[in-house]
């Protein structure tokens, strides 16, 4: 995954004026005492090559002590580097800052503003190998390590910066150093390690609305919601603000069953049905009422997924996810057309679960052949998650006929949920009793017969028994009186 928010921009300048306290003070490390080697023949090659000038001179030289005289002259180099710098001049600063670190190479603030000038005027593989130089030699400069990772960079060389960063952490807690390892971690996918870097840097630094987003989207992959939620909500709070900021706290609402959070009334004068307006969702109209609406607030999957969409996201899933919230609110009517207008664009790994959900919309609108049709597409895409439920959609069809009194209807749907189910003693048994109601009693003896055949200890077994008996004496005194 990618990260969206970029340390870089944001620390430099003040890592920058803080080292500048640094250039010059007296408790600079002190020098490293130089190995003494014996004095060597020149070669001839050396002999005939020409004199390197003090700028000319590698920066790795052997740490030297300076007397004060070239000291001072360092001292100069580098105040003349330092007001290029400022001034935007990197190419003249480079110059007068490579010759007050050849003057005098202990001094590592000389070395550290000399790569950012590198960095600045990019020349990144000169800075890269100064910072190195100077971490190499002095393990805990923090500063130098932020500076070589955000160089690096946590998205481009995750696993470099985390070989820099990582043995800072036992000279400095600092927020910059937890920030990075943990951008770096989220590139790597390492996830606890990206969760455990960002807690830290956030409880060092609160007001970074892009650590708290990322952080959100750590628990979101967790599938962690309520901390996914709180750490959005931070982050929206803090001005982080985008279409795939609001689908996904869609999706984390969703998922809290926060479909529509808590609807109100509001007066929104102008308004109309569907708007985001005064931060709210306008869902209906008050009936009987001018200006005045059914609102939902931000913290609602469907405030989130329209916000979403009216910020330019418009794909096949934050509209699934947007009809699937009024589906699971139970508001069919305004889930049934976005549902109808994705049918086109349904891809198999979706067609299941969309066929279904738009199956139980129609169900919830009374359109019982859509219902039934649907679910038979859904089980078309995927037989063995919704094969199983045909036979209580029958039954279910069943039930809403026998409930507005339609007897024939609800005999021909429980014989369909038979026929789909005929080894269920629950479905003979429901059969059974319907046609006893109907008074279709040799058909209702019949089913419980079968019920007691795929059940002999049914927990009904006497009524059924009771009915089978009586119904048959009376059958055969009536024959034996003919």
């Amino acid at each position: 995954m990618k990260i969206y928010a970029s340390y870089l921009t944001k620390i430099s300048a003040l890592m920058l004026l803080a080292a500048i306290g640094n250039f010059t003070r007296a408790d600079d490390p002190a020098p490293k005492a130089a190995a003494e080697k014996p004095a060597t023949e020149k070669s001839a090659s050396e002999k005939s090559a020409p004199e390197k000038t003090e700028t000319d001179k590698p920066l790795d030289v052997k740490l030297k002590t300076v007397d004060e005289a070239t000291a001072k002259k360092a001292e100069e180099q580098f105040e003349a580097g330092r007001n290029a710098f400022f001034q935007g001049d990197y190419a003249g600063a480079i110059e007068k800052l490579k010759s007050a670190v050849n003057s005098n190479p202990e001094k590592l603030g000389y070395k550290l503003l000399l790569a950012k000038a590198y960095r600045y005027s990019k020349q990144e593989d000169e800075a890269v190998k100064l910072l190195e130089e100077i971490l190499k030699n002095n393990a805990e400069h923090v500063e130098a390590g932020i500076e070589l990772s955000e160089l690096l960079s946590p998205q481009k060389q995750p696993d470099r910066v985390i070989a820099v960063l990582q043995p800072l952490l036992k000279f400095k807690h600092d927020y910059p150093v937890y920030h990075l390892l943990a951008e770096a971690s989220f590139q790597k996918e390492n996830f606890d390690d990206a969760r455990k870097y960002y807690e830290e840097a956030i409880r060092l630094n609160n007001k970074n609305g892009d650590d708290h987003y990322q952080l959100g989207r750590i628990y979101l992959n967790q599938k962690r919601f309520a901390k996914a939620a709180a750490s959005y909500e931070v982050a929206g709070a803090l001005g982080h603000d985008s279409g795939v900021y609001h689908f996904q706290l869609a999706s984390i609402y969703f998922n809290l069953h926060n479909y529509l959070g808590n609807v109100q009334t509001a007066e929104i004068r102008g308004g109309n049905v569907g708007e985001i307006k005064e931060n709210y969702l306008l869902i209906d109209p008050l009936p009987g009422t001018k200006d005045s609406f059914f609102v939902a607030g931000p913290r609602s999957a469907i405030f989130q997924a329209v916000k979403a969409r009216l910020m330019g996201i418009n794909d096949f899933q934050l509209r699934f996810l947007e009809a699937n919230a009024w589906y699971s609110a139970r508001r069919y009517a305004k889930a049934d057309p976005i549902y109808k207008e994705l049918e086109a664009d349904v891809k198999p790994g979706d067609a299941g679960l969309f066929w279904y959900y738009w199956a139980t919309t129609a169900l919830g609108l009374d359109d019982y052949e859509n219902y039934l049709a649907r679910l038979n597409k859904a089980i078309v895409a995927e037989p063995e998650t919704y094969k199983s439920t045909l036979a209580d959609a029958y039954v279910t069809v069943a039930n809403r006929y026998h409930q507005q009194g339609e007897g024939t209807k609800y005999l021909e749907f429980l014989r369909k949920a038979v026929g789909v189910n005929p080894l269920s003693a629950r479905l003979h048994l429901l059969l059974g009793d319907a046609y006893w109601l109907d008074n279709s009693r040799e058909k209702a003896l019949e089913q419980y017969k079968l019920v007691l055949e795929l059940e002999q200890d049914h927990p009904q077994r006497v009524r059924l028994l009771n009915r089978i008996r009586g119904q048959e004496e009376t059958t055969g005194a009536t024959i034996a009186g003919d």
